[in-house]
């Protein structure tokens, strides 16, 4: 990725403009937090794409839909070039979550664990009797039903349950499709990067993926999720990958997790539920696996003893119940990226670029929406621009200061940030540590 930057100014001298504009869109998508290659160099770490002066962060080159190719080199992946902000969820109201798998999942493990169906039910607008395999539920419907089971069932272990119940419907459910995949890169490419399967599996959460020499590095971030729901949902996040993974692929694949927390009481169920390689008290909250690993084949899940529901594609489901924005038109499920991730992409892609003016009006143009209508739309999710834009500069400068252990000069360069002072002040203010501290 590092070695794009002189090709894109080749091509930019050249004549051929579109080829120019092309290689630009490959190389601000491969940094924008689908995928980055960190390779140690200033430019290898860095972030977006200046032409001419200007910044060209638009919605298409921020990766509204992801186009899963299935050569092994496609983990950074290419983005479909779609209408842009069309392509947003804007309001947590917009319903956009193939949901009644992931309800009948969650209902069944919160009442084998002494929850109320009625108060499961209730405040979410969820009604039971209504649910229909093309059932589309809004991200704040969701949210309150998890809301509900972390509150009602009983059991340090609600969590991991969960994120098994979901995966254990997978060829019942739109996720059948996955059985296509031939390898372990495909299979995680598919569930943690393409929104058309975050619809279906994990609504609240996107991977944003980065990788080094020898491993692959998945970090979670969530929408419409409060601070105090934050490792509830990290918990079920992680239990649903691994149960995913090991239904379709036929067997445990190994994965490695860290977590911001501290070590658990409650560590058996983790160990259960996750394996054995885990660490608490890391910088991120993340998945790992090894390149290695994802060069391995499937021995894929025979369909024999499957029911009569796995018949059910995401495509039929995406078809017969498109998402009905509030003027009425049809907008496909496989190009929805949530306007919090949207934001983060945003943010990710613009850090890099020391260039001024780059900000929420900026965002709301790109958007076609007033600053206010962002504003009021960002709280819906329970955030706001400011706090997303804390969260990409703290994961960025955790990322290159714990992880790769990058200098000041390199760090700072990569994050925007003009002068050494300020950088170490922003790392504190960010983190509560300094970048030496960091690097330990």
């Amino acid at each position: 990725m590092d070695l794009m930057l002189p090709r894109l100014n080749a091509l930019r001298d050249s004549a051929d403009e579109e080829k120019a504009a092309g290689a630009q869109r490959r190389y601000l998508t491969g940094l924008s937090g689908v995928g980055v290659s960190v390779n140690g160099g200033a430019d290898g770490l860095g972030v977006g794409v200046s032409v001419n002066g200007a910044l060209k962060v638009d919605a298409k080159a921020l990766g509204m839909g992801v186009s899963a190719k299935s050569d092994a080199d496609m983990l950074n992946m290419g983005v479909i070039d779609s209408a842009g902000s069309a392509h947003v969820v804007m309001s947590s109201q917009d319903k956009v979550i193939v949901g009644y798998w992931l309800v009948r999942a969650a209902l069944n493990v919160a009442l084998s664990r002494g929850a109320n169906k009625n108060k499961l039910l209730r405040g979410t607008g969820i009604f039971e009797d209504a649910l229909q395999h093309h059932s589309l539920l809004s991200t704040k419907q969701y949210s309150s039903l998890l809301v509900n089971v972390q509150s009602q069932a009983r059991g340090g272990d609600v969590s991991f349950l969960l994120g098994g119940a979901f995966a254990s419907q997978w060829l019942s459910s739109p996720l059948n499709a996955l059985n296509a995949c031939e390898n372990v890169e495909q299979l995680l490419l598919q569930l943690t990067q393409r929104q058309t399967y975050r619809w279906c599996s994990l609504p609240l959460c996107q991977f944003q993926r980065f990788e080094n020499a020898d491993q692959i590095m998945l970090v979670p971030q969530f929408t419409g999720v409060s601070r105090k729901q934050l490792q509830f949902s990290i918990e079920v996040a992680f239990a649903s990958i691994v149960a995913l993974m090991k239904s379709i692929a036929n067997k445990r694949i190994r994965l490695s997790f860290s977590f911001t927390e501290s070590r658990p009481r409650n560590i058996a169920d983790y160990e259960t539920h996750l394996g054995l390689k885990l660490s608490f008290n890391r910088p991120f909250n993340s998945i790992c696996i090894e390149k290695d690993v994802l060069r391995q084949p499937l021995e894929l899940t025979a369909e024999s003893n499957c029911s009569a529901e796995s018949n059910i594609s995401l495509e039929g489901v995406v078809r017969n119940s498109a998402t009905q924005t509030k003027d009425g038109a049809s907008i496909e499920l496989q190009n929805r990226l949530s306007l919090p991730d949207f934001v983060r992409r945003y943010v990710y892609a613009s850090s890099n670029t020391q260039a001024a003016n780059i900000g929420l009006p900026e965002l709301a143009e790109t958007l076609d929406v007033s600053v206010a209508t962002l504003k009021r739309k960002l709280k819906e999710y329970g955030t706001s621009y400011r706090a997303l834009c804390e969260e990409v500069q703290r994961n960025h400068a955790l990322l290159l200061l714990s992880v790769h252990k990058v200098s000041n000069e390199t760090a700072a360069n990569a994050m925007g940030i003009n002068d050494l002072p300020n950088f170490r002040r922003t790392v504190k203010r960010l983190t509560g540590k300094t970048p030496s501290e960091l690097r330990i």
